[in-house]
């Protein structure tokens, strides 16, 4: 008999397995509802609700050297966080139906994201050890069915390792207030206040809540931090880009033109041939989003409805999402739940039609039948594949392979080999030396640690045909006379340059206007590189300033800021919360200074990735109301184009920009500028 926690809700309670796993299969009889808890001084209207409980893990790491994990996992979604109760002693934790393992989440977006992370809990005031986290998107789940999945863990969100880290059994349920609404919310930002902007944040009660949040959203590769195995991930994935876009355009290219597929060449030849027949260009806008439109379909095709790429489960249909936002509203069902074909009656009908001399075959026939892909392409990360890099089975995500298959789970599996091996390459990898760079040049002592050397003057240095010039006519010298005058002025002018601060003043006003660097606001960049000069910012300064700039240019779709400071707060927040999660945290003082300007540079990287990740997930239809949304948009574009009136619009950009009205509004601000001086 094993002894059920957590023992506030089971006083001397003891089960067998068989009845710990029914306790733990039946519905929570605690939960924590936060649809009646408002969100600072947001109003956004609720279009939904998430039903989320952890039911349990399997395989987890054994990350403490003398105690075994005391398992707990936090819940994020939107605005609001949940934690579990604290079960010890297993590397296989279950929550039974009593504890404290089930909440309610409301949604005010169809685009929200539910991220679960597992925790060692080590007690108050210490940082617990980080197991791992995984990641759904709401708009993956159909409305009004349960799923009932086991995930496994992973310890990067941008970054693709593949270690055993656990797994995690979760039971979810959404429901739509309004399917319509749903759809559409995909159209607005979150209300804007004064402090956060269009920003979503939660409240966390200490730092230790603020850094496991941090953790669950972010996993390790938080951003800020440098890490080298970040970096090797990133610039592996921008190579694997690289190459595969560029064999991928070439073979598209050489298809279209040797009509590999025949549809696809006669339909850009005849496009090709109307536009020349027309004898006008005006025709090229409406095919490019015809292509793109034919493109979106294919993917449909092949991803959209494709269970394989859905991890066994049915994906909402276009049709659907077509009828919900047409027809759909409070209380429809436009959108079905999934019909689950139990497996026994799918090996029943189709026991006929298989293979009986091959039993490796019907077994994967059945398993496909119920929806059970084990083999096939998935979207790990853009272009991977089962070839290289294969699926892992629940057994492999464990870090004990047999935790997915023992009826036991015994306190001693604490002790086994695999978890102190994970432990003991965790630590390997943390304490490995970092390699310094070879300084060959002599002069990079002089070197200063500067960006862009700015400067507001500029240094003149007089010619000697210049004084020739200014004395040749003087009567009464000769030319020896003139030229030792020449050379004893020049060497005054020089004199005088060298310490002079503004070459301004030795040149005329009608010589400014011929330079137009001459008539520039801000001042240039010295390019002797010898000379020293006060910069306007350092390097870290402007690989900051360029990282914030890539992420006003997309809007903030890819924020990396992981908190906001309170206006009225006290000094200091910002170093508590930063120590909190280890951002400056490095052991190596070489990495440390290193990682003050590495870490901006993969933040600036991240948003390029994060950028192409999401056109990618948009073509290939992952979130499918965005990519519903963004084929409507191309559609109603394109029939837009087709009767655009381009002549006169160009006539009007003609007139507006460049027409004979210009010329006198150049003559009448001039002269109001005269008369204001």
């Amino acid at each position: 008999l094993l002894k059920i926690a957590p023992t506030y809700a089971y006083r001397n309670r003891r089960m067998t397995e068989k009845e710990l796993y029914y306790e733990m299969n039946q519905t929570s009889e605690k939960w924590e509802d936060f649809r009646d808890q408002k969100v600072g001084d947001r109003d956004d209207p609720m279009i939904g609700t998430l039903h989320a409980e952890v039911l349990a893990c399997h395989g987890l790491p054994k990350l403490d050297r003398f105690s075994s994990t005391d398992a707990c996992c936090y819940l994020v979604c939107g605005p609001f966080a949940f934690a579990t109760d604290v079960i010890d002693g297993f590397l296989s934790p279950i929550w039974p139906c009593k504890s404290r393992r089930a909440c309610i989440f409301p949604l005010f977006h169809a685009y929200q994201k539910f991220y679960a992370g597992v925790f060692d809990n080590d007690g108050a005031g210490v940082n617990d050890d980080f197991a791992g986290r995984v990641v759904v998107d709401i708009a993956s789940l159909r409305p009004k069915s349960s799923y009932d999945v086991y995930l496994p863990l992973r310890l990067y969100q941008n970054t693709y390792i593949k270690q055993a880290c656990g797994v995690i059994h979760l039971r979810l349920r959404l429901e739509w207030d309004n399917e319509r609404k749903a759809i559409l919310s995909y159209l607005k930002l979150p209300t804007k206040t004064k402090q956060l902007g269009n920003t979503i944040t939660l409240n966390c009660a200490d730092t230790k809540a603020f850094r496991n949040v941090v953790l669950t959203v972010q996993g390790k590769d938080i951003p800020g931090r440098f890490k080298q195995v970040v970096m090797k991930g990133l610039q592996r994935e921008m190579k694997l880009y690289k190459l595969v876009m560029k064999t991928t355009m070439k073979e598209q290219t050489m298809d279209i033109i040797f009509w590999v597929h025949p549809l696809l060449s006669f339909s850009i030849f005849l496009a090709w041939m109307h536009c020349v027949y027309m004898n006008s260009i005006k025709y090229v806008p409406v095919y490019v989003l015809a292509l793109l439109n034919a493109l979106l379909v294919n993917n449909y095709v092949y991803f959209g409805k494709s269970e394989e790429y859905n991890a066994g489960f049915s994906p909402v249909t276009a049709s659907e999402l077509f009828m919900a936002v047409l027809f759909g509203g409070a209380g429809t069902k436009r959108i079905r739940p999934i019909q689950v074909v139990p497996k026994s009656e799918v090996a029943h009908s189709m026991r006929d039609q298989l293979d009986t001399d091959n039993p490796l075959r019907q077994s994967a026939e059945i398993m496909k039948g119920t929806g059970i892909i084990l083999d096939g392409d998935h979207l790990e990360f853009p272009f991977s594949e089962k070839g290289r890099y294969a699926k892992k089975s629940l057994s492999e995500a464990c870090v004990d392979s047999a935790a997915m298959f023992l009826e036991e789970d015994k306190i001693e599996r604490s002790k086994s080999t695999s978890g102190l091996s994970a432990l003991k390459n965790k630590k390997k990898a943390m304490s490995a030396p970092f390699k310094r760079r070879n300084d060959d040049d002599e002069d990079d002592e002089e070197e200063e640690d500067e960006f862009g050397l700015m400067v507001s003057h500029a240094i003149h240095r007089p010619h000697l045909h210049d004084h020739i010039n200014r004395f040749q006519d003087e009567p009464g010298k000769s030319e020896q006379q003139i030229a030792d005058d020449n050379l004893q002025k020049y060497d005054q002018d020089l004199s005088r340059s060298n310490t002079s601060d503004s070459y301004a003043a030795t040149l005329e006003a009608g010589d400014l206007k011929d330079k137009v660097w001459k008539r520039m606001n801000d001042p240039l960049p010295e390019q002797d590189a010898r000379i020293k000069v006060k910069a306007r910012k350092t390097l870290k300064q402007e690989i900051v300033h360029n990282k914030d700039l890539l992420h006003k240019m997309t809007n903030r779709l890819f924020d990396d800021r992981l908190f906001i400071i309170d206006e009225n707060g006290t000094g200091g927040e910002e170093l508590a919360l930063n120590t909190a999660i280890g951002t400056h945290k490095h052991k190596n003082p070489m990495v440390a200074k290193m990682a003050e300007y590495m870490g901006p540079m993969l933040e600036g990287m991240k948003v390029g990735l994060s950028l192409w990740r999401a056109g990618f997930n948009l073509l290939t239809w992952r979130d499918p109301y965005l990519t519903f949304l963004f084929q409507c948009g191309v559609i109603s574009v394109m029939c837009v184009l087709i009767v655009f009136p381009w002549r006169i619009f160009f006539f009007v950009m003609g007139i507006g920009m460049v027409g004979p009205q210009n010329w006198l509004v150049r003559l009448i601000k001039k002269k109001t500028t005269k008369k204001e001086a």
